[in-house]
């Protein structure tokens, strides 16, 4: 086996799981709906097909989560889980045994996320640590009363979740929330025996873990999601050293079969984008695993101090944060930085990476290319997760593994076009049976991904293209590339039915919400639709202004490439920020470009163009500004579908069965264009 590290069996506490692959806790927000809008749910059905679906691919352990344990944190989010309440047991059973069908261990990850709360609609109190906000509201600092009633729900959401037959229990002390708020000097400033030294600070963290463990009893592995590193300038802040500490005093409580390590605080940098490195939080794995092989640990019994077998040695520890492909995990592995690896995108992405690795096909994983703007851009709208390169999400029911049926009756598809919307419907149909001839004019398919991934920090992003290119070769797709198809060329092919994926056309004067268009003057020669300006940014001129209008990413990768090259480089946007992007990809996108040396100026009109010049105006004073010795104007606005074909094949073959897909039908981000493929290689 080439991974034989990544699949050897781990033990955890009171049991073992198949191999070393860790699908983590992670918001969906697939929980089962209260009756009443705006109260919390519960984990169930929905959620147990989306996991057991990576448990069919092959994840040793699947931790669901964050499931909540007290109504201060239950309304951080629309349609949370909640844990304390006897009503999740059944719920949580139909989540289990989908999971457990499937041949993984499951966990539940219980949470308080302390002042990343709000009482917007519960009214309740924030409850922090101390009197240190961690969110747009001030937090009370819990009282002992408090902290009583938060041990009674831990320990009654832990005893749910065992009832429901879950394997394990996360208890959740890292990414700024409650536990990691007590734990860190940062966030706890109390003057009691909770505050102060470290074995202060952790003190009511370990009351938490033993209360769980009382609840749960022997049979259930109980651990720790904990900091590894919180990565902050501010005073008192946990570093690598300092949180190595605080995991060798848990495991020296004989009260954890594992520590689960992040790194980081709530808000930015929990969900890391295409811009952060792989493996960027695997050294502080890594120094938490070393600083306990450095001391002498108890030898406690399987399943914590409760009782069972005694087992020797430290906690076995994760390793988290874009960990992406095979030959990753087993490097961890190898340098022996961690027992075990978390995934999370990387599954949303594909369920079958386990096995794909296992049998010899890593190279035919559908990576998580770390857009962030299904998942995590989801979750901030208070939408359920989707995924940029993997439809199924959130849609198993229907979309997901065994329901790709083989078509009845075998037919010819064209497919013109081979963006992301063309390669997905090409493979989509060659998979169900059907015989797929794919057009592209460009020498190579890929659509404007290429050029997507020409941007800084956004390589990754080729994936989409790639691997849609490899499935259409692995399922017999006949791909014809530097083919300007026509209705003729179409029609002369003899197709049952016609997939018209001819993508759309940029502009300079397309309507917008947020900015008066076209800007007077936009004809000008020196005026550049955004796609243009990529492919022609050694042509630009010394003064650039590129206007935004769509809030994504591409006049922000423009302006840095052309700071890097010595261009005087400013964006323009009436928005107050990239307002199209996640939070994530935003705080990594926009300070590297201003960084880079481009002028940032949002709440800003360009009012109009001259032969060397602009005028800007300030959205909130109404201000003007001429900016004089302008070379080019670049604009970024919505752009067109290219439908020409699909209109003369409707002229002249309206029997044909023709569809759109992608920007051919409106323009769109590539999760809808490949949603649109995948929708029409079902539906032919």
């Amino acid at each position: 086996m080439r991974f034989p590290r990544l699949f050897s069996p781990l033990r955890i506490g009171p049991v073992e799981a198949r191999n070393r692959i860790v699908f983590g806790a992670h918001f969906t927000m697939f929980s089962e709906p209260s009756p009443t809008w705006g109260e919390p749910g519960h984990f169930g059905e929905r959620l147990g097909r989306y996991l057991a679906e990576r448990a069919a691919g092959g994840a040793g352990v699947v931790v669901a989560g964050q499931a909540q344990v007290h109504p201060t944190t239950a309304y951080q989010m629309p349609n949370n889980a909640t844990a304390w309440d006897d009503e999740a047991v059944p719920h949580f059973r139909r989540l289990v045994d989908a999971v457990h069908r499937e041949g993984s261990l499951v966990f539940l990850q219980l949470a308080h996320n302390g002042g990343v709360n709000q009482g917007t609609w519960s009214r309740l109190p924030v409850w922090t640590a101390s009197d240190v906000p961690n969110s747009l509201e001030a937090g009370k600092p819990m009282a002992r009363e408090d902290m009583d009633d938060l041990l009674a729900h831990f320990a009654r959401s832990a005893a749910n979740a065992a009832e429901g037959g879950f394997d394990g229990i996360e208890i959740h002390a890292a990414h700024g929330y409650l536990l990691q708020e007590f734990l860190s000097p940062r966030s706890n400033r109390r003057d009691d025996e909770y505050g102060g030294p470290v074995e202060n600070r952790l003190r009511f963290p370990v009351e938490v873990v033993a209360a769980v463990r009382r609840a749960v009893g022997p049979g259930v592995a109980v651990g720790v999601r904990i900091v590894g590193d919180e990565e902050s300038r501010e005073a008192g802040a946990l570093d690598r050293e300092a949180c190595a500490e605080i995991a060798v005093r848990l495991a020296a409580t004989g009260l954890v079969d594992f520590l689960n390590v992040s790194v980081g605080l709530s808000g930015v940098g929990m969900v890391r984008p295409m811009y952060a490195p792989h493996l960027c939080a695997v050294p502080a794995a890594r120094a938490v695993r070393e600083a306990l092989a450095r001391v002498e640990l108890p030898r406690v019994p399987a399943g914590g101090a409760a009782g069972g077998a005694r087992v020797p040695g430290p906690p076995p520890v994760f390793a988290a944060h874009r960990i992406l492909l095979p030959e990753e995990a087993e490097g961890i592995l190898e340098r022996g930085e961690a027992d075990a690896v978390q995934l999370v995108r990387a599954l949303i992405a594909d369920p079958d990476w386990p096995a794909k690795a296992r049998s010899g096909r890593a190279g035919e994983i559908r990576r998580c290319t770390g857009v962030n703007q299904g998942c995590y851009g989801n979750l901030t709208q208070g939408l359920p997760i989707s995924c940029v390169t993997n439809p199924v999400v959130g849609h198993e029911d229907r979309l997901g593994a065994g329901t790709l049926q083989p078509a009845v009756h075998p037919r010819r598809v064209v497919v013109v076009g081979g963006g992301p919307a063309g390669l997905e419907a090409a493979w989509v149909a060659a998979a169900r049976g059907h015989r797929v001839v794919l057009l592209e004019r460009e020498a190579r398919p890929g659509g404007k991904i290429p050029l997507a991934a020409s941007l800084p920090g956004r390589e990754e992003i080729a994936d989409l293209a790639r691997w849609r290119i490899g499935e259409c070769e692995r399922r017999g797709v006949e791909i014809r590339c530097g083919v300007a198809a026509d209705a003729d060329l179409v029609l002369s092919l003899a197709p049952d039915a016609v997939v018209v994926a001819t993508g759309g056309i940029a502009t300079r004067d397309a309507a917008s919400k947020v900015h008066p268009m076209p800007v007077p003057g936009w004809e000008r020669p020196n005026v550049l639709d955004h796609e243009s300006a990529l492919r022609r940014a050694d042509e630009l001129g010394r003064r650039v202004v590129i206007l935004d209008v769509v809030g994504h990413v591409e006049g922000i990768g423009l302006g840095e490439i052309l700071a890097r090259s010595g261009r005087d480089a400013t964006l323009v946007t009436p928005m107050a920020s990239p307002m199209a992007l996640d939070r994530e990809t935003a705080a990594y996108a926009l300070p590297r470009a201003v960084q880079a040396g481009l002028a940032w100026r949002p709440n800003t009109v360009l009012a109009s163009i001259g032969e060397r010049e602009v005028v800007l105006v300030d959205v909130f004073s109404r201000r003007p500004e001429r900016m004089a010795d302008v070379d080019h104007v670049v604009v970024r606005t919505h752009g067109r579908p290219d439908d020409a074909l699909f209109a003369e094949l409707r002229r002249r073959a309206p029997a044909l069965d023709a569809v759109r897909v992608g920007d051919a039908l409106v323009p769109r981000w590539a999760d809808r264009a490949i949603a649109d493929g995948h929708l029409a290689g079902r539906r032919l």
